[in-house]
């Protein structure tokens, strides 16, 4: 059975229907691949891109959507600021950049990228991230031991709180909702944000809304809690690492991996589905919208091709929910600050 290909998600103009799965464009190190696969991805179907400034590959990901020769208007395009743009005064900076840099006029949805807000260095307006790209080279400002430094007081308050410190991301949060009345950007979100973080925003009010929150989720780390607070609240969740990614490593060396658990592969051999597929298809059936990537053809073609998972089956991925250990992402101690 098919699942929806769109998706409604609420707008200062009323819904955009928004692609119910979207192509990832995230990867550590070696950006080389990102436009021959995005390229790959248009082409077989994908009308939903999802990008941010921190990943480097804005040129890349611009460039195929002209290759393509898809109209602007049939592609969806997400893009999020680092938390250097997090002060109010940055965060149109890194609109511009970001625009700039995929020679585009707008885009469909501006998220932040973390509830977190770093001091911004002197460059900030025309920062720019690359392989081994240095903090200056970011717009980072830094201490002497090389640490970016947080700024405490464009953070949610419950971030700065935890640290004895006074903060609010309110301001942040009005400044993304002017910039919908720019034409830069259709919609604006947040990323990463608790049940707390969304109220802090939520109580601001105004006729723009919290259109989305880009969260990691997948059967290991269902998010279910904070899936369940934006569906009714009509924010759209959408998720990366529907795949997760390899966990710290165990007492055996070998960090466990979501696409080589047993009982996925199982799954999906019963299914006749690609592991991808089958999470994919269980993110959509949850009426959530999965950002997976893939550098293989193959894959990228078939991680579109969402189905109808039976219900016996839906609910084994569900049951595999491994809590607070299951989850793969989180930059809080890197940061020195607790992210969740």
């Amino acid at each position: 059975m098919s699942l929806p290909k769109m998706i409604a998600m609420k707008s200062v103009h009323g819904t955009i229907a928004v692609p119910s799965v979207g192509f990832g464009t995230f990867a550590a190190g070696d950006t080389s691949w990102c436009y021959s696969a995005t390229l790959t991805a248009l082409k077989a179907g994908y009308r939903h891109l999802d990008c941010a400034w921190n990943y480097g590959v804005d040129e890349a990901v611009g460039a195929a959507i002209r290759d393509s020769q898809i109209p602007r208007n049939e592609i969806f395009v997400t893009s999020k600021f680092w938390p250097q743009f997090g002060a109010p005064e940055n965060v149109e900076k890194c609109l511009n950049l970001c625009l700039a840099n995929m020679g585009l006029d707008y885009l469909d949805l501006f998220l932040t990228h973390w509830p977190v807000t770093f001091r911004a260095g002197d460059n900030i307006t025309v920062a720019r991230t690359f392989e081994h790209a240095t903090a200056v080279e970011r717009g980072e400002a830094v201490d002497a031991n090389g640490r970016v430094i947080i700024d405490w007081v464009h953070c949610c308050e419950s971030i700065s709180a935890a640290q004895g410190k006074t903060g609010s991301y309110k301001a942040t949060w009005r400044e993304l909702q002017r910039l919908v009345g720019t034409g830069k950007v259709r919609a604006v979100g947040v990323s990463n944000f608790n049940i707390e973080q969304l109220q802090e925003v939520l109580a601001v009010g105004g006729d723009v809304p919290v259109s989305c929150n880009q969260i990691e989720a997948h059967p290991w780390f269902p998010n279910t809690e904070l899936i369940t607070f934006m569906k009714e609240r009509g924010i759209l969740p959408t998720v990366y690492c529907p795949f997760a990614r390899p966990m710290t490593s165990t007492a055996t060396g070998t960090p466990p991996v979501l696409l080589n658990d047993p009982d996925v592969k199982r799954l999906a051999e019963k299914n006749t589905m690609g592991v991808g597929q089958l999470l994919q298809s269980w993110a959509v059936q949850r009426e959530t919208v999965p950002l997976g990537k893939s550098q293989t053809p193959a894959r990228i073609q078939a991680n579109l091709d969402v189905r109808k998972l039976p219900n016996s089956d839906f609910e084994a991925l569900n049951r595999m929910d491994r809590g607070k250990q299951g989850r793969v992402v989180d930059l809080g101690p890197e940061w020195g600050v607790r992210l969740y």
